[in-house]
């Protein structure tokens, strides 16, 4: 069983940094260090990060989020964006990736408790998550990256608690 770990001090941030890094390539082909470390000083400052562990107290995920739009200086608080999140291949398929949204879904109502929507960016080329994303919220954005074209998914805070509350 995993045990999920809010990153609250330097050495739960330093083993989420060393998972992100080592396995960034796996949530987007051929992205940077570079581009990895700013995604962590930007969860660390603007948001919350998350670690699974398991029995073994090894790194099997992360999760984050911010509250904010980069691309606006991380104004808009009432909006909480889903960063890059990934689970070793052994806890991909099974409810570990719901029971890790249903985390974000409370840590999202504690660091902003004016937060009314949630974004959800995802590569535009994932089947999985693009299907999962689709049952309870809508495509509002799509664009261009380096890596590749991008989907925004929103819905309301209170349906994507909604939703996540249904797998309990």
């Amino acid at each position: 069983m995993v045990r999920f770990e809010i990153c609250i001090n330097t050495g739960q941030w330093c083993r989420f940094t060393e998972f992100y890094v080592e396995h960034r390539q796996r949530i987007i082909p051929d992205y940077k260090v570079i581009h990895a470390l700013v995604d962590v000083k930007n969860y660390m400052r603007r948001g919350r990060g998350a670690i699974l562990t398991d029995e073994a107290d090894q790194v099997v995920g992360m999760g984050s989020f911010v509250l904010g739009l980069a691309d606006q200086g991380f104004e808009h608080k009432e909006i909480a964006v889903l960063g890059n999140c990934y689970f070793t291949d052994q806890y991909q398929n099974n409810r570990t990736f719901v029971r890790g949204l249903q985390v974000l879904a409370e840590q999202i109502g504690e660091a902003g408790n004016n937060v009314k929507e949630v974004r959800i960016p995802t590569a535009a080329d994932n089947a999985y998550t693009n299907h999962l994303y689709q049952k309870f919220s809508k495509r509002i954005h799509t664009f261009p990256t380096l890596y590749g074209q991008f989907h925004v998914y929103s819905t309301t805070y209170d349906q994507f608690v909604s939703f996540c509350r249904r797998f309990r």
